[in-house]
């Protein structure tokens, strides 16, 4: 029997997946030193694309069954991650020509061992190991509870902020310690799916949240970019929870007569498979190269990666066993 799909989560996973081949895209170089204000303009406003993989998650595995085992949950959800990420790891390994085999393989549980953007599939498994611990609460727990959780764990989003004019303990002695990390956009998705916001005061907050950084430069604020405008700050959150409830809201008001659920089934393999495309192929090939407008230099990078990966995978997924490779398979209907 098939499942019912959720067409907003397919089409939040489609954008996810545009937004980090856009990230990825621009080549590095003299010629990327001159443009930093657009890298940073690309960086911030694709910055949601993995708190949206992250609620995604949240909204679909939270909470699981009470009659499933944790360990036989765990077997097949983290499996369905664990395995392809180390079989890609092994294979950008290979052709980072690695050279302490041993110690590479054998750290790849505890960190990232291929390109830089595989912490991500640590994060998802670490998560996905909560689901089990978490359920129970979650099915008895309150919207107001979620809240009180949400809210603390919004607060230390806005540490960065409050360090100015506070004294902040952020480390693991902190007060809200636990209540920081990637966890909170995990409950937040399922928040989100299962108590309807409004967007009447969410999208004009995100829209004032796009000037910050520019505002950051202008006014000499000297704030570190990675600090209060990456994945853990409040501005990155109120945007990502912007762009969940809005393409949700989109998705209940009109009917859709698009077809993305195909790219969206392949949306694990086109993250694992896009930064091979990008720094293996497209940026060492001279007609790439050659482009003299960066700003469509680097369009043409993002769409050729979106595209190629999407090939590769669609192709890859009518192989046998690909589940372990991409995490999805083309079966005959």
């Amino acid at each position: 029997m098939n499942k019912q799909r959720i067409v907003y989560l397919d089409v939040i996973r489609v954008i996810a997946c545009m937004m980090v081949t856009i990230m990825h895209a621009p080549i590095p170089g003299t010629t990327a030193e001159s443009h930093g204000a657009f890298l940073t303009l690309i960086s911030y406003l694709t910055i949601p694309c993995v708190p949206l993989f992250i609620m995604i998650s949240g909204t679909l595995l939270l909470p699981c069954r009470k009659e499933i085992k944790a360990i036989d949950y765990l077997k097949k959800r983290i499996g369905k991650v664990a395995v392809p990420t180390i079989i890609f790891s092994l294979f950008y390994m290979f052709i980072n020509k690695s050279t302490n085999w041993p110690i590479s393989i054998l750290s790849i549980p505890f960190s990232t061992q291929g390109p830089g953007i595989f912490w991500f599939m640590h994060t998802l498994i670490g998560l996905y190991l909560l689901v089990p611990i978490i359920s129970p609460w979650i099915r008895q727990t309150s919207k107001k509870e979620l809240e009180i959780y949400l809210l603390l764990w919004m607060v230390t989003q806005c540490y960065p902020y409050l360090s100015l004019f506070l004294e902040i303990n952020s480390s693991n002695t902190g007060i809200l310690y636990y209540f920081t990390g990637y966890a909170g956009y995990f409950l937040l998705g399922y928040y989100l799916n299962r108590y309807p916001i409004s967007l009447r005061w969410l999208l004009p907050l995100a829209i004032l949240m796009l000037p910050l950084p520019l505002f950051n430069k202008i006014f000499h604020w000297n704030l570190d970019f990675y600090s209060v405008f990456w994945y853990l700050s409040a501005p990155v959150v109120i945007m990502t929870a912007a762009w969940f409830v809005g393409i949700k809201r989109l998705c209940e008001t009109f009917v859709l007569n698009i077809r993305i659920s195909r790219i969206s089934d392949l949306s694990f393999g086109i993250y694992l498979i896009h930064i091979f495309i990008i720094y293996i192929l497209l940026w060492n090939w001279s007609v790439i190269k050659e482009i003299p407008n960066y700003y469509l230099q680097t369009v043409v990078v993002a769409l050729l990666t979106f595209v190629g990966s999407y090939i590769v995978c669609r192709i890859i997924s009518y192989m046998p066993y690909s589940q372990y490779l991409i995490g999805y398979t083309e079966r005959n209907k």
